[in-house]
């Protein structure tokens, strides 16, 4: 159900759906010669094509944008039919015939609207098509695309993605062969990805200074190179980034671009801070992935659950899954941002012959979130 009833009028999608039920309103009115149970017939189809699309086995989805667009048509139909008529003769259809079919109209549209409240998951949204980006927007992520690599790439398209639930939104930018992406409204959250390639700048990122000198020893970057790279790009151009952190340098398995993922942590005793900077270096030592959170260190609340409380409740989360745990990897103290504000929380992971088990487990009232079992086969897609 979208908020936004006008929303299917501006775009592409929605208006064709209204020129649809045009012809259907105009020539049932002409033919009928009673507007009145034309335009009932107008708001009954779409209303049974969306029922039948949310309850229907046939992996469509009803939406009530669909609804508004096609019933507007319709309605539009019908009225340039009324107007004809005023100048045509012809004989109307029966008005006990015409007092049926709105009966029987009424009748069908409250069923279906009570099918639907019983057996479909109405769900209330401030939009279902994702709208272009604007200039605030567009002018957002090209500063934080400038700032992050001096102005080496330019971009030449936008989107927005857009969940419809709420205002928050990512915005994507696009440049030769990379992708930015930027969290709206907020603008915590900037990622960027770029495909290697041999010629600039439509391939990965080459630090001033550094990654020259790492490609000159032809040989693929390890740890200590790819920590010196990594700082080096910091130094330019993210120093807020890496200010009283520690670093780590893994080699990701996410079956990603190769590599090593140089990562900056801050900690508030055990527990793990926001991530402010991680930065991708490939194996010819340039930039290809980047990661910003550019958000203040949060007041957290205390740590009252225990480890063991905190696999307690994890257990009865997956009562089922119980015996075929194998091995329970060490849990993360963790900050995260959650229904407006910052909490801590236990990250809990269990391991299956057939996956794993995962969960967060709020540090201070013990509540579970975002339970979930991950088949081996999302898994298995690492080499």
């Amino acid at each position: 159900m979208n908020r936004d009833i006008l929303e299917p009028f501006r775009h592409t999608q929605g208006q064709w759906n209204f020129c649809l039920l045009v012809p259907f309103g105009l020539l049932g009115a002409l033919a009928t010669r009673r507007p009145g149970l034309v335009a009932g017939f107008s708001l009954l189809l779409p209303a049974a094509i969306e029922t039948t699309q949310a309850l229907a086995p046939i992996g469509r989805a009803c939406d009530t944008s669909d609804f508004v667009a096609n019933g507007a048509g319709g309605l539009a139909g019908t009225a340039l039919g009324a107007l004809v008529i005023v100048f045509l003769r012809g004989t109307p259809l029966p008005r006990g015939t015409a007092r049926k079919g709105l009966i029987a109209t009424g009748i069908a549209t409250a069923l279906m609207g009570a099918v639907l409240y019983a057996s479909a998951d109405l769900v209330v949204m401030n939009h279902t098509v994702a709208p272009p980006a604007t200039s605030a927007q567009k002018a957002a992520i090209d500063q934080r695309l400038r700032d992050a690599f001096g102005g080496a790439y330019r971009v030449t398209g936008y989107s927005v993605t857009t969940t419809g639930f709420e205002d928050a939104a990512t915005v994507t930018a696009y440049f030769g062969n990379g992708m930015a992406e930027l969290s709206w409204p907020d603008q915590w959250d900037f990622t960027v990805q770029i495909m290697s390639a041999t010629d600039e700048p439509s391939g990965a990122f080459s630090v001033p200074g550094a990654a020259a000198g790492a490609a000159a020893a032809k040989r693929p970057v390890g740890d200590k190179e790819a920590v010196l790279i990594a700082r080096a790009y910091a130094d330019r151009f993210a120093p807020w980034g890496t200010r009283n952190a520690k670093v780590e340098v893994a080699r990701p398995d996410d079956g990603g671009l190769p590599g090593r993922l140089v990562s900056w942590r801050r900690y508030e005793g055990e527990v793990v801070l926001p991530h402010r900077f991680d930065v991708r270096i490939d194996e010819e030592g340039r930039v290809s992935e980047l990661t910003e959170r550019k958000v203040a260190d949060p007041q957290l609340p205390p740590v009252r659950v225990t480890e063991g409380e905190a696999w307690k409740t994890f257990a009865k989360s997956f009562p089922e899954r119980a015996d075929a745990i194998e091995e329970k990897p060490e849990p993360t103290l963790s900050a995260q941002f959650r229904d407006g504000e910052w909490r801590v929380d236990w990250l809990l992971v269990a391991t299956m012959s057939t996956g794993s088990l995962e969960a967060a487990v709020d540090a201070t009232d013990g509540s579970i979130h975002d339970p979930a079992e991950i088949p081996l086969a999302r898994n298995s897609e690492v080499p």
